[in-house]
């Protein structure tokens, strides 16, 4: 296992006190980001905040802020009954995102799309499912969401290093221990087997991509495709909230214990609850710290914020805000994504300049 995170280890030692696919068989394409380079490590410089093109929530002074480490041994549920700007969560009815997606631009609530989905994903609703409703439950009730079993270790590697200008992230999108990963293809004797079917492997990939160290806004928000938005701190691939078939990945697609699940292509990934397996150190009295960075170089945050957890209509159409987090060892006021428990998890369309991806 490789793990050469020079900034990462800043952001671990680093507390202030102050006043968050079509895994089935089918899937938008295994797209990871090929563009390298390897870059000498320093400390960027603190940017500004760029502009929202739709107004995020206020960004008050957090009384703790922290930083997160790699994964956890343990996968974490959903905190039933934490308490939101609109109440208290409940994970027995998420709403359910099935095709809320846009192909003409963003908009709030949705996921901005390259192109429409029209692959196939599960053909099989399962009872966590109310379609009457449109929620699911995403509790550890015996009516919630199955996950595929088993425990499976990998030989996971992870690293970025920066310049100060650039970020270059690169591994082989395997979890890193004490990340595991589930058993697939889902062995007909799973319980899952009789939902989801997925006939695919976890196998390694490796990938490295740069990105600007300080991203900024760019003109115009801009799509997201099927395969990699991302990448999670514990190496893991993270794709949009969508299944093939354009339908909520989260809560339709049976995944294991992390919320991963390998596509056709074997490329292990995550749709949301990074929080799940990445550590977050955010808690009710304490801010979440970084899960990851997405194609456009902007991080990827936990939604515990002020004592409250973050849902979407806490923040913008790409399902991001801008507020003081830590930000390369430094408290620092910058656009980031968080991702919540409700749709659409993570990012939404991307508030940067999103970096090529692909893979054959």
């Amino acid at each position: 296992m490789k793990i050469v995170r020079p900034l990462a280890a800043a952001l671990l030692l680093a507390s202030l006190t102050l006043a968050a696919c079509g895994g089935g068989g089918g899937g938008g394409g295994s797209s990871i980001p090929t563009t390298g380079g390897g870059t000498s490590t320093s400390a960027p410089t603190a940017t500004s905040s760029p502009t929202s093109t739709s107004t995020p929530q206020s960004t008050p002074t957090p009384t703790s802020t922290a930083s997160s480490g790699y994964g956890n041994a343990t996968p974490q549920t959903c905190p039933n009954g934490a308490p939101t700007d609109s109440g208290t969560l409940n994970c027995a009815a998420l709403p359910l995102g099935d095709q809320k997606y846009s192909t003409a631009g963003p908009q709030m609530g949705y996921v901005y799309e390259c192109s429409a989905p029209n692959g196939t994903g599960t053909s099989t609703t399962g009872p966590w499912i109310d379609t009457t409703t449109k929620t699911w439950d995403g509790s550890t009730d015996a009516n919630g969401k199955l996950a595929v079993q088993g425990s499976n270790a990998f030989a996971g590697q992870f690293s970025e290093s920066s310049n100060g200008t650039t970020r270059t992230i690169s591994g082989n999108a395997e979890p890193i221990a004490p990340v595991t990963a589930g058993t697939f293809p889902i062995s007909p004797s799973d319980p899952a087997f009789q939902y989801d079917r997925n006939p695919n492997a976890i196998a390694a990939h490796a990938f490295s991509f740069t990105v600007p160290a300080n991203p900024t806004a760019a003109a115009q928000p801009s799509c997201t495709s099927g395969g990699p938005i991302g990448v999670a701190l514990d190496g893991a691939m993270i794709y949009n909230a969508f299944d093939a078939q354009g339908n909520d990945a989260v809560a339709r697609e049976i995944q294991d214990s992390c919320h991963g699940h390998p596509d056709q292509s074997d490329v292990y990934h995550y749709h949301g609850w990074l929080q799940a397996c990445v550590t977050d150190v955010g808690s009710a009295t304490q801010n979440s710290g970084l899960l990851g960075y997405a194609s456009d170089g902007f991080g990827i945050y936990g939604p515990w914020y002020q004592g409250k957890l973050l849902t979407s209509a806490d923040l913008d159409e790409c399902h991001g805000t801008t507020s003081a987090v830590m930000w390369d060892g430094k408290l620092t006021t910058i656009y980031h994504y968080v991702s919540t428990y409700d749709f659409p998890y993570t990012v939404a369309c991307f508030k940067g300049t999103p970096v090529s991806t692909h893979v054959p």
